[in-house]
């Protein structure tokens, strides 16, 4: 069981492709599962993003939905990918974040890399070997603008211009929503500690997560933040079931229909499980003693359609919530 921690928190995904593969009422009723997944006892609710390589909804428009019927989860994107323009994304999130009153993170990363994604961000105008640099710019603007509160801006870097624009609406929270980064990479880990609000990785092992977690902490201190300026958080596919050999089997059949690849090849990309409620929390707190204090848990189900989703969603907050809390 996780050692115990009195801020931990657990978030779970939204289902986004589902709203591909099921042409029913999902994703019509977004809002009531979003209801229910705070009523559940969920902390967080989270969207992720790819309108083409693999296909699902949009996640600020999910989140949307999501802030309309809810009023005590934060609301997340796992991740955005820089596609948009920086004013663009700036307005979006501020929006957003007022409708939530404050309540967004924006989680940002530059995507897994495939010939997809690289055929994904040629379709937006955007040259997939600039994408990290101009990730880094856009968030420079949105922070600028967010900031500024409706004062003109101007910001010139390699990728973008800009020349005295100002922005409204300002962002529910002042400075608007936290940024996370997804990003492994030792370059970005010195970054996230030194610039960013929080650091939420798809570590395959909790003893990978810890070697990260441990080069943000240290850039965050000879940044001179201060401890807990950033959170540490991770993004982790489990699946809850009666044995071991259940969830395998649906694990192996959601990877396939998601990503059209084996578990062992996700696996080296991805944190991920399947076994019993005790076996999944035992496995989490792998990563709850190598520091991670918010967990991002996207359910995998043995296909994608959304009622599979529901029964996931409660299996997962009647048996793992209840092991996770208690240990915390």
């Amino acid at each position: 069981m996780p050692k115990p921690t009195s801020d931990l928190r657990i978030g779970v995904v939204l289902p986004g492709r589902e709203s591909v593969v099921d042409r029913g009422d999902y994703p019509s009723h977004l809002g009531e599962l979003a209801a229910k997944i705070e009523a559940s006892g969920y902390d967080s609710i989270w969207a992720g993003e790819s309108p083409l390589a693999r296909s699902r909804m949009n996640p600020l428009l999910a989140l949307t939905a999501a802030a309309t019927t809810t009023e005590r989860v934060g609301l997340g994107t796992a991740v955005l990918l820089p596609l948009r323009p920086p004013v663009h994304l700036a307005h979006e999130l501020a929006c957003l974040d007022r409708i939530s009153g404050g309540r967004l993170i924006a989680g940002l990363g530059s995507g897994f890399s495939s010939p997809a994604t690289q055929a994904e961000f040629a379709a937006y105008g955007v040259p997939f070997q600039e994408r990290v640099g101009r990730m880094r710019e856009t968030i420079e603007i949105c922070r600028a603008l967010w900031v500024a509160e409706g004062d003109p801006v101007s910001y010139e870097g390699t990728y973008h211009r800009l020349d005295d624009v100002a922005l409204l609406p300002v962002p529910g929270r002042p400075g608007g929503p936290p940024v996370w980064m997804a990003h492994s990479g030792e370059k970005m880990l010195e970054r996230t500690g030194r610039l960013y609000d929080g650091w939420m990785p798809t570590s395959t092992t909790a003893a990978n997560y810890e070697k990260g977690w441990l080069r943000v902490r240290e850039a965050a201190g000879t940044a001179g933040r201060p401890e807990g300026d950033v959170t540490a958080a991770v993004y982790l596919s489990v699946a809850v079931d009666d044995s071991r050999e259940k969830a395998e089997q649906t694990l192996e059949a959601y990877f396939r229909a998601y990503y059209r690849l084996d578990l062992p090849t996700m696996r080296t990309t991805q944190g991920i499980f399947g076994g019993t409620a005790e076996q999944v929390a035992e496995w989490l707190g792998g990563y709850i003693e190598a520091g991670a204090r918010h967990l991002v848990l996207r359910l995998p189900t043995a296909d994608l359609q959304e009622p599979r989703y529901r029964a996931a969603l409660e299996r997962t907050a009647e048996e793992l919530l209840p092991l996770l809390r208690s240990a915390a």
